[in-house]
């Protein structure tokens, strides 16, 4: 079993421990493996680690979904930013805001349908 930061998982990796909110409810029982939208509960809820199971990643699949023309990249963040124009960018949820607007902006890119967002 280890823990890692939320941005560090991966769908398909499985849980070693029960994920639970501050009050104590129970978010996805150990043993479940993840979903994309079970990353997102967990970030909608502030929480900032998970224990996983030791299991091997496979790293070739995310090496390849995680390519990034870099050129798409800096158009989706130039079509964002527009956006974001009168924003307090400072501000960490804003930050955020942008920072996933921007990814998936990235996503909408001919090619970059498959890049990981979370």
């Amino acid at each position: 079993m280890r823990k890692i930061k939320l941005e560090q998982l991966r769908p398909g990796m499985r849980l070693a421990q029960d994920v639970v909110n501050f009050s104590g409810q129970v978010l996805l029982y150990k043993g479940n493996p993840l979903q994309p939208k079970d990353i997102k509960n967990f970030k909608a809820w502030g929480i900032l680690e998970i224990a996983v199971e030791n299991s091997p990643v496979n790293s070739s699949n995310s090496l390849n979904n995680n390519r990034v023309d870099t050129n798409l990249l800096v158009e989706a963040q130039n079509e964002i930013s527009n956006l974001f124009r009168h924003s307090n960018l400072s501000h960490p949820v804003i930050a955020e805001l942008m920072r996933l607007s921007t990814l998936n902006k990235l996503k909408q890119k001919p090619g970059m349908e498959n890049v990981n967002v979370y």
